[in-house]
């Protein structure tokens, strides 16, 4: 049965009481009892409420639903917009810098190159980073891994494709993409972490990306290597820098100890030639402005074993692999309630 509450307010006594609409007979509340009035009561009267469709008997007697209801219609609207703005406007504030969302959780980056070479020998290769942003992270750093993995050939079973793959641990600063303390890496399945400094920038430049050189960190070499500022481009709606590396032949033996890293190669004339690893790179960069994540990855890459004046002898790998451009668009949208502060400022 469908109700209200009625209040009766008069100068000297407050009587609320429940009253059932479907019973006809019950038209009111007395002033000092909480029974109801029959219909054919001799007191008349004075005013009748529209709100709840019943009579009220005393004058200046008001009902409470009526102003509960129009209080709480006015809450509720308040309420309402106040959440509407909120939703619109907080993105912008809690990003106006620019800096690493959370909320992008995990991001991948796919390049493949189905014309590249192992061994010498034609074989499909593909390299993936996938990056998780993990916790401690709060409004400053945020706990990042990153799985590296590439993979030549097509053999039946994925491990026999495999041929590096690496897991880093660090913490980065969310606006300027800084690694200040060194990386735990695990080069080798089974084996201890290793401690490996970041110098400069990986996936993350800093938030607000200049038309300049950055410092952009190479997992082979271990090291960096500036990447040059070479053009612009719109993708949806977002401002996207173009940055270029060029790494020359340099030999990976001097820059840290590895098994792999030498070779004892056998030359034309059946001698013993020793050989060392040299990792080559030309490197794309597709960067959002805002907030500096790397959105794209292009690269060509040559590995192989060479003598000690940098001669190749043995082809290692060998590719000229892009990203699927859905892939690229997939990043951007990772950023779509990212704003720079002046963007912020305007809305």
């Amino acid at each position: 049965m469908c109700s209200y509450w009625l209040g009766l307010i008069a100068a000297d006594d407050v009587t609320v009481s429940r009253i059932g609409r479907s019973d006809a007979n019950v038209v009111g509340v007395g002033r000092y009892q909480s029974e109801p009035i029959a219909a054919n009561s001799s007191r008349t009267p004075v005013k009748h409420c529209t709100c709840c469709e019943l009579r009220h008997w005393h004058t200046g007697v008001s009902c409470l639903y009526m102003h509960t209801s129009r209080v709480l219609s006015a809450l509720l609207v308040g309420l309402g917009v106040a959440l509407i703005a909120g939703g619109l406007t907080a993105p912008r504030f809690l990003h106006g810098d620019g800096r690493l969302p959370l909320s992008v959780g995990e991001a991948t980056w796919t390049i493949s190159d189905p014309e590249g070479t192992r061994d010498g020998k034609p074989a499909p290769v593909v390299r993936q980073l996938h990056m998780e942003l993990r916790d401690p992270s709060n409004d400053d750093v945020v706990s990042v891994r990153v799985g590296d993995t590439l993979r030549a050939g097509d053999a039946g079973r994925d491990f026999d494709n495999l041929m590096n793959a690496s897991t880093w641990a660090f913490t980065m600063h969310r606006v300027t993409g800084a690694i200040p303390l060194p990386a735990k890496a695990q080069l080798v399945m089974a084996m201890p972490d290793v401690d490996i400094p970041i110098d400069g920038v990986w996936l993350k430049f800093p938030s607000d990306v200049q038309q300049q050189s950055y410092d952009v960190f190479d997992p082979v070499l271990r090291g960096s290597s500036p990447a040059v500022f070479t053009g612009e481009e719109e993708i949806a709606g977002r401002t996207i820098y173009r940055f270029q590396q060029d790494i020359p032949p340099a030999n990976v033996a001097v820059r840290y100890a590895d098994a792999k890293n030498t070779q004892t190669i056998v030359g034309p004339e059946g001698e013993q030639i020793r050989a060392f690893y040299y990792h080559a790179v030309r490197r794309e960069l597709m960067v959002d402005q805002v907030s500096g994540l790397v959105v794209g990855i292009s690269e060509a890459v040559d590995d192989y074993y060479g003598d000690v004046d940098g001669k190749g002898l043995r082809n290692i790998v060998t590719y000229d692999g892009t990203m699927d451009p859905a892939q690229v668009e997939e990043r951007v949208a990772d950023l779509a309630l990212v704003y720079s502060d002046a963007d912020s400022q305007v809305a």
